[in-house]
Parts: structure tokens; sequence; C-alpha cells
């Protein structure tokens, strides 16, 4: 018997893979002797960051630093800071990686307090927790084509995008920024924080060029509590090789600071003047190209019996790219602890969840809100509050539901108020290719069994009576013949049935 069987493959960028591992930072800070006495901490935190994640073997070492930075009111009631790097490497054991695997590690907080032993010692305890991920192109296979003698496919037409492969790159970026009109002298940096926009993605020949740029926060300390911000944008271009790209592909990219280094740089006279910024941007790349093929849903033949397995399949169509900012407003709690005076104020962490639903995506997560402020008694405070989230961006023309790996970042920060009554507002970018997503039951595989002949029917007319809404392909399998012959000999159109019919078989 003729029996052709073609197959298709359809891949995804998946994380298979994941793994985590702890290290504690515990360190006895002794200031030195530039910083004043401590009376009172305000806060401590832990800014841990990646600069190399490399593989030898079946281990998986990533390499940093984490900063360790205190703000604190000094014996002189005024507001001082300081900070120390703790080195940052970790590692974990992985069987069976293979060259096309890429390979992230992420470095979070997961707890930190402090206890100031005498004004000038401090007692730090945290802990940084390192999350690596192993991402690869999965492919599943599925027929998409069926043919012989006596043989009757039933097809399911789809369009949607198959990776052609995967990339994982950390960039390192550094540049002098001028501290300009400084009337007092700088003493340290209170925060740091880096957001990388993506504005230009283009692909050709193997090559990805990238283009955006890197927005720089810095909060510096200075004489007289005087809190001076600065805001300094980097430029981004970079040039990323991907095999098999080029302009006809869809681009996922996601970049996320992986670590900021904020260096003050004094001149002759001793005052800052410079702050010299090192940043290492970790940057994501999936590329995907559009297909629009079909896949086997069922398949028969009238001449033999057919083995056939099935398996469901995943077809992502691609529905846009999410580049969106959104505001996210609410009142912090201050009760019993009234604001006077706003000093500085931040965004500290972003959560995010993205949810699929039905025309559109859901994401949703916390922020944690910093607060720096003088209390009603005038005396320098600091505050943490977190806040739920909630967006829901829909996509025109989007019947199913929508999903993507969305990446949200504060990208500013806004607060006013006095006493209990403060108003936040923190604006957050998200961005991230979207996908919407049908399931489908396909044959993955389809074989013929030998010496399995289909004997004809003992009756040369066979009469059915039809159910309004039954399928012809479902007769016409079970009756061995084809939804052409059904439909022939009994002047019926469509491939449901209308109404209760009598068919001649």
């Amino acid at each position: 018997m003729d029996f052709n069987v073609d197959k298709q493959q359809l891949c995804a960028c998946r994380i298979i893979r994941e793994a985590k591992s702890e290290q504690g930072v515990d360190s006895d800070l002794t200031l030195p002797d530039y910083c004043p006495d401590i009376k009172s901490m305000l806060c401590c935190s832990i800014e841990p960051g990646i600069n190399s994640v490399n593989i030898t073997g079946n281990r998986i070492t990533a390499d940093g630093n984490a900063v360790i930075r205190l703000l604190y009111v000094s014996s002189d009631d005024k507001l001082a800071c300081y900070e120390q790097n703790y080195p940052l490497s970790k590692y974990v054991e992985m069987n069976s990686l293979t060259p096309e695997c890429q390979v992230t590690a992420d470095a979070k907080v997961s707890y930190v307090n402090c206890r100031a032993v005498s004004p000038r010692r401090v007692d730090v305890h945290g802990c940084v927790s390192v999350l690596f991920s192993v991402i690869c192109c999965e492919s599943k296979e599925f027929v998409s084509s069926v043919s012989g003698d006596g043989v009757h496919q039933k097809l399911m037409p789809f369009q949607g995008c198959s990776a052609i492969g995967c990339v994982s790159k950390l960039f390192e970026m550094s540049e002098a920024i001028p501290v300009t009109d400084a009337d007092s002298t700088v003493k340290g940096v209170v925060h740091s924080s880096a957001v990388p926009l993506i504005s230009e993605v283009k692909a050709v020949s193997n090559k990805l060029l990238i283009k955006g740029e890197m927005q720089i926060f810095v909060s510096l300390c200075c004489e007289n509590s005087e809190i001076k911000k600065i805001e300094h944008i980097m430029p981004i271009s970079r040039i990323i090789e991907l095999d098999g790209v080029d302009d006809a592909c869809i681009c996922d990219v996601r970049a996320e600071t992986s670590l900021i280094d904020i260096r003050l740089k004094a001149d002759d006279d001793g005052k800052i003047r410079t702050l010299d910024a090192a940043t290492v941007i970790k940057t994501d790349v999936c590329a995907y190209k559009p297909i629009n093929c079909a896949c086997v849903e069922d398949v028969y033949s009238v001449k033999k019996e057919l083995d056939i397995t099935t398996a469901p399949i995943e077809s992502n169509r691609f529905a846009g790219v999410l580049d969106e900012a959104f505001l996210v407003n609410f009142q912090p709690d201050f009760t019993g602890s009234e604001v006077d005076e706003i000093i500085d104020s931040w965004c500290e962490s972003v959560t995010c969840v993205a949810t699929g639903k039905k025309g559109g995506a859901e994401l949703s997560g916390t922020l944690t809100l910093c607060l720096l402020y003088n209390d009603s008694q005038g005396n320098p405070a600091f505050a943490r509050r977190q806040s739920d989230y909630r967006f829901i961006k829909e996509i025109p023309n989007a019947d199913g539901e929508v999903n993507g790996n969305i990446s949200v970042q504060p990208c500013g920060v806004s607060v006013n108020g006095k006493g209990v009554t403060v108003n936040a507002g923190v604006q957050l970018r998200a961005r991230g290719c979207m996908f919407e997503t049908e399931n489908l039951m396909a044959v993955t595989n389809a074989e013929v069994l030998e010496n399995t002949e289909k004997s004809g029917s003992h009756y040369a007319v066979t009469v059915y009576f039809g159910e309004s809404g039954e399928k012809l392909w479902d007769i016409a399998k079970k009756y061995n013949t084809s939804e052409e012959s059904i439909r022939r000999r009994n002047n019926v159109s469509g491939d449901v049935l209308e109404k209760e019919t009598m068919l001649i078989i």
C-alpha cells in the first residue's frame, strides 16, 4: 500500500531547568575615620548584582558583587551613609548541558537586618539567593500531511510562530557622570538604580542590532543632610549574533540591569565632582519565524488499519509587542509616624506575574516604595511600604488567550503630602512580545498495520439516520468511506449535519 507521512516541527523557547543557591552576607562593619558616629540606624540594604556567568563541564558559576549600604543619623543629627562591597560567587551542578542551552543567573535579596553594636560598628546579616535558569529551544514534531491510496485526512490549519534560537548575554557599560552645581560636599550614595529601555531591534543576516538608552538614577547625601538627585542617560548600541535570524523574524528582547556600581571620584581639592558609573545589562533574546501551515487532526484508511499517535501541541500566534508605561497610584499608611517633609523616594523592587486572558493579558504584582523623610519632630526617618498593582492590556483582534514573557521595571517615582496623608505614584514600564495561544490535538505519528486488510460492508447499501450536529467525518470514518462520497450521494453540504437526516451510505 502506498503510504506517505510528512512531518513538521514546532519550536518554542522555554526554561527547561532551574536551580537556586543561597549565599549568606555576614559582615561586621567598622566605619572609617571620615564617617561620623552613629546615633540611630535608619536602614540597611543589600544590592546584589551578577557580572559573569560561566559554564565548566556540568558546573555553572555566577560571580558578582553585593553592595551593603547603611543610612543613619549621625551624632550631630544629620543624615549620613556608608557602603561596602561584598564578593558574591555561587555555583550549581547541572547534568546534560548542551551548547545550544543558554544559562542565566539572577540575584535577589532574601532578607537583611542590621544592628549598631557601637557608634562605630554595625553587624549586618542577610542572605542573597541566586536563581540559575537554563533556557533552550524545545521542539515538538507533528504530522502535517498523510497521503496514499485510500487514505483520508482531516487537516487543522493554523498560524503560529516557531522559535529558531535563543541567546543570553551580559554587556558591561561604564561612563563618568559629572556632579554639577554641588554647593556642598558629597558624602556618599543613598541609592542608585539603572533602567535599560530598548527602543529599536533590527535583525539582519544572523545578527541583531539593539538600540536604546540606559537611565541612571543616583541620590547623593551631602552636607547639612541635603539630598542631591542625579539623572543620567547612557546610549545602548549592541550587536548580538544569533544563527538563523533575519528581517522576517519576530525578536523578543528583554533587557534588565544585572549590576550597578557607583563610585565617587574626588578632584585634587577633595571635592566630589564626578561619579564613575559601571553597569551590567542582562539581555535575553528569543527569535521566532511566523508559520502558516496545518496539522493532521485525524486520519484513516479505507483499505488497511492505521496505528496513529496523537498529542497536544501549542500554537503561539504573534499578537504584538507590549511596550507601555502605566502609573500606579496609592496612599501608603503613615499612621503613628507622621510625615513633615519628604526628602527622597525610590522604588526598591517590583514583582510581576503575567496571566493570559481572552483578548488580552493581565499583569499583577507588588512594588516596594522607599521613603526618606523628616517626621513631625523634624527627625530623619525611613520607611518601606508595599503596594499591589494590576494592569490589563487589551489586544485588538485577539480571540484566544494572550500570554508572553513580560518584564516590568520602575522608571519614575513621585511622592507628596504631609502628616498621615501621603500620595505616591510609581511609573512602571512593561515590555515583551505577546502571543495568542491555541492548544491543538494533532497526530504525531501514523503507520500502516500490515496484514490488516479492511473487508467491505456485508450490505450493498447502508441506511444511517444522522442526528443534528453530527460530523460527516465521524460518519465516514465509522463506515469506511469518504465525506465527499456521503455529500455526493445524499446531496448534503458542509461538514456538520444541520438537522436529522437519513443518509444512504
